[in-house]
């Protein structure tokens, strides 16, 4: 027994994890009847999932795709602590750890392990238009991000996110003016890194003030120039996203806002009439009238729009991300809230042929809330 077809290293959990497997038994069912392939899918060292397929009939070929069984089993979840070095993510968070055995069925019975493939490691990232499955291997000890390198922030925001893919054990600086951390990773993990004037002063103290208009971080040879906005007339938010990679990025939202609420309600009608205890028939209590209509149970989520500033092609191309991002949360004194994004297009936008132009999201808080019951 052989395996024809086993997914590259670097693949993506979103895409198909095709494995196919050969045997020459399953050409042969006088001797082998009711011949089956039988594959078990590991996951971080437990096995998770057994398959059976009969073999392809022009083949004979067995084929497993386990992609829809492996991405289920990541769980990716934001939770920064205060510092540059914010978080790292790596097993069940970010990356898996897969491995397939392949036994045989004969008839009803199933043999020992036949078969077993290499440790593979498959992430949590996604492509676009592609020609071939997705790899994660040309940000292998780099910064995992396609953004621009001209970033904006608030003063006092908490969060401005940049990841790092640390594919090795080897330690990077972060050098941010006269300071230099080095930061020594677990390999196969993702470092996000917190370069806000908050994380920055929590480590170097003073060395951003709310006079500080620019300052520079260099991540891993990789200098970023982050602006810091003052914005007077509006105010700002910070938007942190899942990016296409898998980890967390930020944006700044600095322009004009505007809040709504939606509410959802349960009505019941009434006639416009009351019999009291004596047989007497009103529309009124004194110079109260009887409610015909009523709202018993009444509920509202509520939703913001936000405005960046104008944007280049580089920003327009990289925050289609943010749009397709399934986890969004908005920075609001900071405190992380998460939303819900309304759009479901998104069109790119080029200065030659538009012009220098904003993005404008209205996102919906994740929770929703209800008022006084009846």
């Amino acid at each position: 027994m052989t395996f024809n077809n086993t997914p590259a290293d670097y693949s993506s959990v979103n895409d198909n994890l095709v494995y196919v497997v050969y045997d020459a038994k399953a050409a042969d069912p006088t001797t082998y009847p009711n011949y089956k392939y039988v594959g078990e899918l590991f996951i971080n060292g437990t096995k998770q999932f057994t398959a059976k397929v009969f073999p392809r009939p022009e083949t004979n070929f067995g084929i497993f795709d386990f992609g829809n069984i492996v991405r289920e089993y990541v769980d990716n979840i934001l939770t920064p602590s205060t510092g540059i070095n914010a978080q790292t993510l790596g097993e069940g968070a970010w990356r898996l750890s897969v491995v397939v055995k392949i036994k045989e069925e004969v008839n009803g019975t199933v043999s020992s392990i036949l078969l077993t493939d290499s440790l593979r490691v498959f992430y949590n990232h996604y492509n676009g238009r592609i020609n071939g499955f997705t790899l994660l291997a040309d940000y292998t000890n780099k910064v995992l991000s396609n953004r621009p390198v001209n970033l904006e922030v608030y003063f006092s925001a908490k969060y401005l996110f940049v990841p790092y893919f640390a594919l090795s054990g080897s330690s990077f600086t972060v050098v941010i003016g006269a300071n230099t951390k080095t930061i020594t990773p677990t390999a196969n993990t993702s470092i996000l890194l917190n370069i806000s004037p908050d994380a920055i002063n929590s480590e170097y103290s003073g060395t951003i003030t709310a006079d500080t208009e620019s300052y520079s971080v260099v991540i891993a040879g990789v200098t970023y120039n982050v602006k810091v906005v003052c914005s007077k007339l509006y105010k700002p938010y910070m938007v942190h996203f899942l990016n296409k990679y898998g980890v967390f990025e930020s944006m700044i939202f600095n322009k004009a806002r505007k809040r709504s609420v939606e509410f959802e309600k349960a009505t019941y009608q009434q006639l416009p009439y009351r019999v009291d205890g004596s047989g007497v028939a009103s529309v009124k209590t004194g110079n109260i009238m009887h409610q015909q209509k009523t709202d018993y149970a009444k509920s509202f989520t509520e939703k913001i729009k936000i405005n960046t500033d104008l944007l280049g092609d580089q920003e327009h191309e990289w925050l289609g991300q943010l749009v397709s991002s399934p986890m969004v949360y908005l920075e609001d004194s900071a405190t992380l809230y998460p939303v819900v994004i309304s759009q479901t297009n998104y069109e790119f936008k080029e200065h030659v042929v538009d012009g220098l132009q904003n993005l404008a999201l209205e996102l919906e808080f994740g929770t929703s809330y209800n008022t006084q019951f009846k």
